[in-house]
């Protein structure tokens, strides 16, 4: 009985024996007993198939023979091990740089790390980078700008959570100062801005609700004079002595005075009702602006130092 043995690094195969009666028995090798099976009416030629087992794309197999999708599998290896090799040589070298003070310099090694696609995540890359670019934390504004109108959950996403993890564990503290800056110049200006804006809510709420009394004090006569003068008018059509005549030229005449007049308290009252809705709008003067500014940074920094919830309760 003949037995072809192939390289291990194949993967998994089968075996094919064939019975005295001319029947083919096919045997798993990973099966259990495919070791121990013995059976007096097995003769002739004994066969084993290995099927390749790849980390390489489906389609990158096709037209392939074994041999040249392990050559391929090969290949792929080098290729991902010079790429590993690379991104750690640019690390290493923007680390050297950061020590050195050249933020600059360093920045450019660790983007160009950055853009080397590897199997594990950048973490080394990512923090090496913002940590050049923020010239080692001393100006934590610029990671906390660039995220802006993203967001934290974005932030981590690009970044990679490990990566902001390693930034949370040794340059907390200098988010935190920074934080408590914000923080220091959000209070005072916060007391002033909100103040100002309580008294202007008092005066605004007084003339919005004269304003719509006055609107509707207008706008109810002058449907009712709307109503005579219509009804009036047809009247007119009923007889020929003219009677109507009259009532209906008067009405028409304060239709028209009662008409400007509501138009007049109407756009008085339109205009409370904006004034009354820009004051509850920070962004409407100058200091609100600011304050919305600020407290952007300080929502960013609570979720760069996972103090969000501890706010909510403050």
């Amino acid at each position: 009985m003949e037995e072809r043995i192939i390289d291990d690094e194949y993967g998994r195969g089968i075996r094919l024996k064939k019975t005295k009666d001319g029947y083919v028995d096919v045997t798993d090798e990973l099966a259990e007993d495919a070791e121990t099976v013995e059976n007096e009416e097995l003769e002739g030629d004994e066969v084993a198939f290995e099927f390749p087992m790849f980390d390489v794309d489906d389609e990158d197999l096709v037209g392939l023979t074994p041999k040249e999708a392990m050559e391929l599998k090969r290949r792929k290896e080098e290729e991902a091990a010079a790429r590993q090799a690379e991104y750690e040589r640019l690390c290493k070298e923007g680390e050297t740089l950061l020590e050195s003070g050249s933020f600059k310099s360093a920045e450019l090694k660790f983007e160009n790390a950055l853009a080397i696609e590897i199997a594990e995540e950048k973490t080394e890359a990512s923090v090496g980078f913002w940590r050049a670019k923020t010239s080692d934390f001393t100006q934590p504004d610029l990671l906390v700008e660039e995220y802006f109108e993203a967001g934290v959950e974005n932030l981590e996403f690009d970044l990679g959570y490990k990566a902001v993890d390693v930034i949370r564990e040794k340059y907390g503290a200098a988010l935190e100062k920074r934080r408590a800056e914000w923080r220091a110049e959000e209070a005072p200006l916060a007391e002033s801005v909100e103040g100002v804006q309580a008294e202007r809510r008092e005066y605004l709420k007084g003339r919005v609700k004269r304003s719509a009394i006055g609107f509707i004090a207008s706008v109810l006569p002058t449907i009712a004079l709307i109503v005579l003068t219509i009804v009036f008018g047809l009247k007119n059509f009923t007889t020929r002595e003219g009677t109507y005549i009259v009532p209906t030229v008067v009405c028409a005449a304060l239709l028209v005075v009662a008409f400007i007049l509501a138009v007049v308290l109407t756009n008085k009252w339109i205009n409370d009702l904006r004034l009354h809705a820009a004051n509850e709008r920070l962004s409407s003067t100058e200091e609100g602006e600011r304050l919305l500014e600020i407290r952007a940074y300080l929502e960013m920094y609570d979720g760069l130092l996972d103090v969000g919830e501890a706010n909510e309760e403050e």
